[in-house]
């Protein structure tokens, strides 16, 4: 196994198991089946025996469907490309163990024998349950990664003066919010989260820098195009990206177009993108 997709696969789950919003999710979804008891459960067990069928059953089918929406992301990329495509084929590929735990879980509770036809029904009832379950922890994981993206960021916050009865006083502008910083700096260490300056293809890795360091992350050059938000820049090559805050002009060297960062790096400028650069940073400059 690559050992840079098991540490990022193992990044991933740790992000999970630290997460409040995963926790609160999993806890809510364990008291709404105690309570209606699907699947028959409500017949034959008491509400205790019931939560703790369903603790140990969710937990269990939970994190099944999770190991394998994880491992879907980073191993699947070749074949596909939309990463919320990998998550829904890494939940798919999930049921038929999630559908083994649950009959082993519904067996240990004084249940039926395992079965292959009862092995197949619980396959099957796993299988939207997964799906479903897998976008609400997927949706909830993205919304905490928002909000301490946008803490970190340090979101500015004003709150007027409380004036005399008797005195007028005009009221303080407030500064319009800070905009949101780049999905893609979620995916950083949180020392190297600043203004993204650059993007580098290599292999199925993109060299990330930012204002605060450098780091190598386990994404799709295109993927991580579409993850820079706001950020002011251009692409210049098939493989790099810079933003207008690194740029400091473009030279020529040996018949080759480059394009000089503040840094001192120097990267190419493909002819295919050459037009582009230009009318841009001609642009750039009048602004």
């Amino acid at each position: 196994m690559n050992g840079g997709k098991w540490h990022s696969a193992l990044r991933e789950l740790q992000e999970f198991a630290g997460s409040r919003n995963f926790w609160i999710v999993l806890a809510a979804i364990v008291v709404l089946f105690t309570a209606i008891g699907p699947f028959g459960t409500d017949q034959f067990m008491g509400v205790l025996p019931r939560f703790g069928f369903w603790l140990v059953n969710m937990f269990l089918g939970t994190w099944i469907a999770i190991v394998f929406v994880v491992f879907a992301e980073l191993y699947l990329d070749r074949l596909i490309a939309r990463p919320f495509l990998r998550m829904l084929v890494g939940s798919l590929l999930s049921c038929p163990v999630i559908g083994l735990s649950t009959m082993l879980v519904v067996y240990s509770w004084r249940g039926p024998e395992p079965s292959w036809p009862r092995y197949a029904e619980n396959t099957a009832q796993s299988l939207p349950i997964a799906l479903v379950f897998t976008l609400i922890f997927w949706a909830s994981m993205r919304h905490e990664k928002q909000v301490r993206l946008a803490t970190e960021a340090g979101a500015l916050g004003v709150s007027l003066p409380v004036a005399p009865e008797a005195q007028v006083v005009q009221p303080t502008p407030v500064p319009p919010p800070a905009p949101e910083p780049p999905p893609i700096l979620s995916r950083l260490k949180p020392e190297n989260r600043g203004p993204v300056l650059r993007l580098s293809a290599e292999d199925h890795y993109t060299l990330t820098v930012t204002s605060r360091g450098r780091e190598l992350i386990l994404i799709r050059f295109s993927d991580a195009l579409s993850e820079i938000g706001d950020t002011i820049g251009t692409q210049i090559h098939r493989s790099h990206w810079i933003a207008r805050a690194a740029f400091e002009t473009l030279m020529t060297k040996d018949g080759k177009l480059l394009a000089r960062l503040k840094d001192g790096t120097e990267l190419p400028v493909s002819r295919s993108f050459a037009g582009e650069v230009k009318a841009k940073v001609a642009k750039w400059s009048v602004d």
